[in-house]
């Protein structure tokens, strides 16, 4: 009876055993095994946390040093991706609490990170550290102070100075502050236009850079015609000296014969009408005489002292009974032999 009881115990732990084991290797299945090189872990340890965007996604499994960094081994649960290009970031919620690995790239649909892949350095992070922040503090203030800048008193100089300054000022301050946050408000409202300008200060520049060139010719252009009124500096104060005489003299002969200059005016209105009214006479002189004049010149004969020419006359219109054919028109020029052709 004992040792059927012992029988039963001994199948039922193994039962057990095999249960524990199956479902060890069911959970580790599907699951995703990466590991990532840290420079530092404080606070990190077997059994932390790993998260995408907030949300617990698998457990760091193994914290080992080896050399400069260290290893982190975390393990995704299954069904849980991120992108093969992920980084790593070591998280401090807060100062004294447990830290955790966030990924920082969700699964979008691209290449997945693989089992067994390694983050590298270059894309892991970790937070500052308390105790650097207070060697940082500790350092500024160790050169700011007594041995520092302010061994002969100069950051002192310099408090007492900005407190007399600053002294009685609160409210000129406040104001300026105020318009300048208006003024901010303002340029967020015309963020578009503001853009547009330094968009279009760009085109300048880029205009000016490609024509750099052209620039720097136009400089020396202008450097060229400074000198030059720099070096004629004396006449060219003349010539305006005796320009502003020869005005002066203007103006009296105008005021000397204010009379006769309306009478010319006033007669010169006939002519001028006369030309208004010949506008399309002139107008096609004004396109007909070059044209005149290159034929003539086209038509006269050097060699020969002569102007030659040729008749253009129409062999059955100036020939037939009346002086106009079945083929002519009303409007034909007039017959050169008028009455030719009829009976002889």
């Amino acid at each position: 009876m004992i040792t059927v009881r012992k029988s039963i115990g001994a199948v039922v732990l193994a039962l057990l055993v095999i249960a524990v084991f199956l479902a060890w290797r069911s959970s580790s299945a599907g699951a995703t095994k990466v590991d990532a090189m840290f420079e530092s872990t404080v606070g990190l340890y077997p059994g932390s946390e790993v998260q995408v965007l907030g949300v617990k996604v698998g457990t760091v499994t193994a914290v080992k040093a080896e050399g400069p960094a260290v290893r982190v081994s975390m393990k995704l649960e299954p069904g849980q991706h991120v992108e093969a290009d992920t980084a790593a970031v070591l998280v401090a919620p807060t100062l004294v609490s447990d830290r955790f690995v966030q990924l920082t790239k969700p699964d979008a649909g691209g290449a997945r990170l693989k089992d067994g892949a390694v983050i590298p350095r270059d894309r892991t992070a970790v937070p500052v550290e308390i105790d650097d922040l207070y060697a940082s503090l500790t350092d500024v203030a160790t050169q700011l102070g007594p041995d520092g800048a302010n061994k002969e008193g100069a950051l002192s100089d310099l408090l007492d100075v900005a407190a007399r300054n600053l002294d009685g000022n609160g409210k000129g301050i406040n104001r300026a502050i105020d318009e300048f946050g208006q003024a901010t408000g303002t340029l967020a409202s015309s963020s578009d236009d503001l853009f547009a300008t330094i968009a279009n200060f760009k085109e300048f520049n880029d205009m000016l850079v490609a024509n750099d060139q052209s620039v720097a010719d136009v400089n020396r252009q202008f450097a060229a015609v400074t000198d030059y009124l720099a070096d004629d500096r004396e006449d060219l104060a003349d010539a305006i000296a005796n320009l502003g005489d020869a005005l002066a003299i203007v103006d009296d002969f105008i005021d000397d014969n204010r009379g006769n200059i309306k009478t010319s005016v006033d007669n010169l209105l006939g002519p001028t009408q006369v030309l208004v009214k010949q506008k399309a006479s002139l107008e096609e002189s004004v396109r007909l005489v070059p044209v005149v004049l290159q034929n003539f010149l086209r038509a006269y004969n050097a060699p020969n002292n002569t102007l030659d020419g040729r008749g253009n006359l129409n062999e059955t219109s100036i020939w037939s009974d009346g002086g106009l054919t079945q083929k002519s028109s009303a409007s034909s020029p007039p017959l050169l032999l008028p009455g030719a052709g009829g009976d002889q």
